[in-house]
């Protein structure tokens, strides 16, 4: 017996032969490294079964009829001891191979044309035993993410798309909710029952939002079977493949505690009786977790929002999304040092982002613990100049830009150069799903990197006629049967490289979601989980009308299609929001293209009922 040892980066291949085809170095048809697969040569069965019992193994070839038994023997013996390890036989009879397939045997291989093409033979054993190395990766894998789950606090979860059934769940959900992951198992909708009537609706729809393609984060109080009341926090994300919800994972973690404190804080805030509408400024007070609970009449004029708007809205939308970061770490400061204060632009009513500076403190109870944050703000002047906060943009993007450029584009490279050669010996409809996730990961780093590009360079800006970028940008992009209306024949001043990536983003946002149905309410009083997923693309454009027009200090892009819903506009231009199952930038890009002409974009219902975005702050040039 010939004896050779695989490194760490090799293959490790068993051949039981007494006529041995394969020598080393191994030469493969594809120009391989020729040293990554290691061969253990022997005559006999029974010293290969001994070599299995010492070694870690990754495939075999074995003669049909070897000196101490028949290769199918053999085969069967090797099953009782590895029921994974691929083995390759090697037959000169066609009878043998039609009936050796359906036991111990993974594939066969004519032994005269192996004889003739080792190099053949090579890169048959060599391609099962890859097969065979990531089997026992994942199955590894899932062991150890399983392992993992299960010294979580956190409710891990996975659901089928529709909610029907229980894919995965840890056991967190015998400590949260009471009850077995065997009664779950066998009945998914189990927890629904536990849910507080008053929640269920909420609940419900926020189901049915994930079911068709959107995130969901929601709180709810759940009862116990010995009668206990619990708040608990979810998260749920859609896992979209070939356009369709294939499945749901989320956590869920008991807030029961944090809920109590914030009653408490909540309680204590309402409590302070300073005369807070007499202060000229703008005055606030935050809890806790940062979310607004106070405030004096001047910040209510001062947005334009009365106090029922303040009372409903999350502290961010108050902010223009440029300071949204900022006005996060300055509420944390204060929340950690005691004090804090910072620059950001309030965002009015009207969409005017106004420069104010703010100033807090923390607030603490009796017994020392931390009630939230108190503080003012002043309106200022404008900050400095646009293009000295390109400059401080630059310096964050320049690594962003790099990462992304090359460290995720290589190994995408890498990818679809071994799918390429996988296409090449294989037909599967796997390896084309393959191929088309690596095209999505490809659109999300172009996407990425115009991000991070729009900010690079000062803007060029010279007069462009909008009539010529549109027709362009309709050339260019996908619109199907869309139809385009153009009101408009004015020109103005702008970057016309950005320009037209304005443009083709939102005609491609209006071709993409116009057509999107907006997620539909279920009525099932039987209580039913979850709702068929509409495809993304059925009926896409038909009939859509796209309408560019102008406005005064502006312009304004509109269909009639299904529209945004309204508790959504302030979201979408939040990096990775979409209706459909694309990444979800192409707005984003609006946004900061946009934002580096010093304008601003707002989004609303259009005339037709379909979505209108409006671009204000344009300069026209004049004849």
């Amino acid at each position: 017996m010939v004896d050779t040892y695989a490194t760490a980066d090799s293959m490790h291949v068993l051949q039981v032969d007494d006529t041995p085809l394969l020598d080393e170095p191994v030469d493969f048809p594809d120009s391989r490294n020729q040293d990554s697969l290691t061969l253990t040569t022997t005559d006999r069965a029974d010293r290969a079964l001994e070599r299995l019992e010492g070694t870690a193994i990754d495939g075999i070839v074995v003669a049909d009829d070897l000196p101490d038994r028949s290769g199918c023997a053999f085969a069967d013996a090797v099953r009782e001891r590895d029921s994974t390890v691929p083995v390759l036989l090697l037959t000169e009879s066609d009878s043998v191979a039609s009936d050796v397939l359906s036991n111990g045997v993974t594939d066969v291989f004519s032994r005269d044309t192996a004889a003739g093409r080792s190099d053949l033979l090579a890169n048959r054993i060599r391609l099962l035993a890859e097969h065979h190395q990531s089997a026992e990766l994942a199955s590894r894998t899932r062991q150890q993410l399983t392992e993992l789950a299960e010294q979580s606090n956190e409710l891990l979860w996975v659901f089928s798309g529709d909610w029907s059934e229980i894919q995965f769940v840890n056991s967190a959900y015998e400590t949260i909710y009471g009850r077995s992951v065997e009664s779950l198992q066998a009945n998914p909708a189990e927890f629904m029952t536990a849910i507080h009537p008053t929640d269920q609706d909420s609940v419900m729809q926020a189901m049915q939002r994930v079911s068709a393609g959107d995130s969901a984060d929601i709180e709810f109080r759940i009862t116990r079977p010995e009668g206990e009341q619990r708040w608990v926090r979810a998260t749920a994300q859609p896992i979209i493949e070939d356009g369709t919800v294939a499945r749901i994972v989320g956590a869920s973690r008991d807030i029961t505690e944090r809920k109590r404190r914030e009653s408490e804080r909540a309680a204590e805030l309402d409590s302070l009786d300073a005369p807070v509408d007499a202060v000229p400024d703008l005055f606030y007070a935050l809890d806790e977790s940062g979310d607004l609970v106070r405030w004096n009449d001047a910040l209510a004029a001062a947005t334009g929002y009365g106090d029922a708007d303040l009372a409903s809205m999350a502290l961010p939308a108050l902010f223009a999304p440029s300071d949204r970061e900022r006005v996060r770490r300055g509420i944390e400061t204060a929340l950690a040092t005691g004090e804090s204060s910072f620059e950001a632009e309030l965002l009015t009513a009207d969409g005017t982002a106004v420069p104010y500076e703010f100033t807090g403190g923390r607030i603490s109870a009796a017994d020392g613990s931390t009630l939230g944050v108190a503080g003012i703000g002043r309106q200022t002047a404008p900050r400095g100049s646009r293009q000295q906060a390109l400059e401080r943009q630059n310096e964050r993007l320049d690594e962003f830009a790099s990462v992304v450029s090359h460290d995720l584009r290589n190994p995408l490279d890498v990818a679809r150069g071994q799918l390429e050669l996988a296409q090449l010996e294989h037909d599967s409809e796997h390896l084309d799903a393959v191929e088309r996730a690596h095209d999505r990961i490809g659109q999300l780093i172009e996407d990425l990197l115009t991000l991070a590009r729009n900010g690079e360079a000062a803007l060029d800006s010279e007069p462009v006629p909008l009539q010529t970028v549109v027709e362009q940008c309709w050339q260019t992009v996908e619109t199907g049967d869309a139809t385009l209306e153009l009101r408009t024949s004015a020109v103005v001043r702008a970057d016309p490289s950005r320009l037209r990536q304005l443009f083709e983003n939102l005609l491609r946002n209006s071709v993409e979601h116009g057509q999107t149905p907006p997620t539909q309410r279920q009525n099932d009083a039987a209580g039913q989980l979850g709702t068929a997923s509409v495809s993304q693309s059925e009926g896409a454009t038909a009939g859509l009308t796209i309408t560019i027009g102008e406005l005064d200090g502006g312009f304004y892009v509109a269909d009639d299609g299904v529209g945004i819903p309204v508790d959504e506009r302030e979201d979408v231009f939040e990096g990775g929001y979409s209706l459909a199952s694309g990444p979800g930038f192409g707005l984003r890009i609006v946004s900061e293209i946009v934002g580096t002409h010093g304008w601003s974009i707002t989004v609303t219902e259009s005339d037709a009922g379909g979505a209108r975005f409006e671009v204000t702050g344009v300069e026209f040039e004049t004849a």
